[in-house]
C-alpha cells in the first residue's frame, strides 16, 4: 500500500516564544483517506501534561477553556465559591483545543466557557473557516457530554496602535466579523452565546480600550473585572 507524507508548515503562531504549528497528513491512495496528526509548540504540550497531573475533571467543574486570554484570567479567584478549572493554553488555537477535549470531557463538567479565535486570526485563516473549526469543538462537547452547559464567548477587540503583535495587522475590523458568525453558530447550535466585544471596545470603534490592555490583545486586571461582571449571571445560574 503506498503511502504519501505532506508536510505543511501553518504560519508562526504569535502567542508562543518562538514555534511554528506544524500539521502532518498521512495520505492512503489506495482508500483516499487522510490521517492529520497535528504538532504543536512546546507550550501547548507542557499544559497538556500539567493537566494530565493535575486532579481530574468531575460534573462538578466549572472549565474555562481558550488561549491566553482565558489562562491569564485568574477564575478560581474570581468565583471563590464554584469549582472552577482554568484550561488555557497560550498560543492555542480552535484545533489545539478540539484536540485535548480527551481531557475534558470524559469527566462531563458541569459547564464549559469556551473563548478562541485571536490565534487562529493571526493565522490568516478566513473567518468561516475559523466558525468551522470552532464548531467542530461545539460539537464535540455536545456529543461527548451532552449534559455540560456549553456558553460560547465572543471573540475580543484588538488595539494595533501597540504595534506589538505584526500578525494582527489589518485585523482590527476581522475580530467584530467573528463575533458576528460564532453568534450564528451559537444560535444553529441552540447554545448561549455571550458578546464580550462590545463591552471592551472605545467609544464607536471596534478597538479595544487602550486602559484595558498593556499590548493591544492582552488583558489588565480592569480587563477581567469587566470579564468577570458580564458572565457572572452565567456562571451562577
Amino acid at each position: 500500500m503506498k503511502k504519501i507524507f505532506l508536510l505543511i508548515a501553518a504560519p508562526f503562531v504569535f502567542f508562543s516564544a518562538s514555534t511554528a504549528q506544524v500539521a502532518q497528513e498521512t495520505a492512503d491512495e489506495t482508500d483516499k483517506q487522510v490521517i492529520v496528526h497535528r504538532v504543536y509548540f512546546p507550550r501547548y504540550y507542557e499544559r497538556v501534561e500539567q493537566f494530565r497531573n493535575e486532579a481530574s475533571i468531575t460534573s462538578e467543574d466549572i472549565v474555562f477553556l481558550g488561549n491566553s486570554l482565558t489562562e491569564n484570567g485568574k477564575w478560581g479567584e474570581y468565583f471563590p465559591s464554584q469549582k472552577i478549572v482554568n484550561r488555557g493554553i497560550i498560543g492555542d488555537e480552535a484545533l489545539g483545543i478540539y484536540d485535548r477535549l480527551y481531557q475534558i470531557l470524559p469527566g462531563k463538567p458541569k459547564k464549559i466557557f469556551l473563548q478562541t479565535g485571536a490565534n487562529d486570526v493571526s493565522h490568516d485563516l478566513p473567518v468561516d473557516s475559523i466558525v468551522e473549526r470552532v464548531a467542530l469543538i461545539v460539537d464535540k462537547i455536545r456529543e461527548e457530554s451532552p449534559d455540560t452547559k456549553l456558553y460560547l464567548q465572543s471573540s475580543l477587540p484588538i488595539n494595533e496602535s501597540f504595534g506589538r503583535y505584526k500578525k494582527m495587522t489589518g485585523k482590527t475590523n476581522v475580530m467584530p466579523q467573528l463575533s458576528k458568525r460564532l453568534e450564528q453558530l451559537a444560535v444553529s447550535r441552540n447554545i448561549v452565546f455571550i458578546n464580550l466585544f462590545p463591552l471592551f471596545t472605545q467609544p464607536d470603534t471596534n478597538v479595544l480600550r487602550e486602559d484595558l490592555t498593556h499590548d493591544g490583545l492582552h488583558l489588565k486586571k480592569e480587563g477581567y473585572q469587566i470579564w468577570k461582571k458580564a458572565i457572572t449571571p452565567y456562571i451562577l445560574e
